[in-house]
């Protein structure tokens, strides 16, 4: 039996909030130092997620965060 993805979800998991869009997260990285909670979260986020994908191996593995991203998590991960 096929599940829509839609059903897989679960409901209410950002608590009320919108998530973050990838043009906003771009906007919000030109000034790191002032990037909100939910932006740092979802950078944490998509950090995790592009480490899953570069365990697939070969290729993926060349798949990384931008610099400016990548230095936002590192300086989010060194505040935790």
């Amino acid at each position: 039996m096929l599940i829509p993805q839609s059903a897989l979800r679960e409901p209410g998991g950002l608590h009320g909030r919108r998530p973050t869009g990838f043009a906003e997260l771009r906007r919000a990285l030109a000034k790191p130092s002032v990037l909100s909670d939910g932006h740092r979260r979802r950078l944490l986020d998509l950090a995790q997620r592009l480490a899953r994908v570069q365990a697939l191996g070969d290729e993926y593995t060349r798949v990384c965060l931008s610099e400016a991203a990548a230095a936002a998590v590192a300086g989010s991960t060194a505040a935790a």
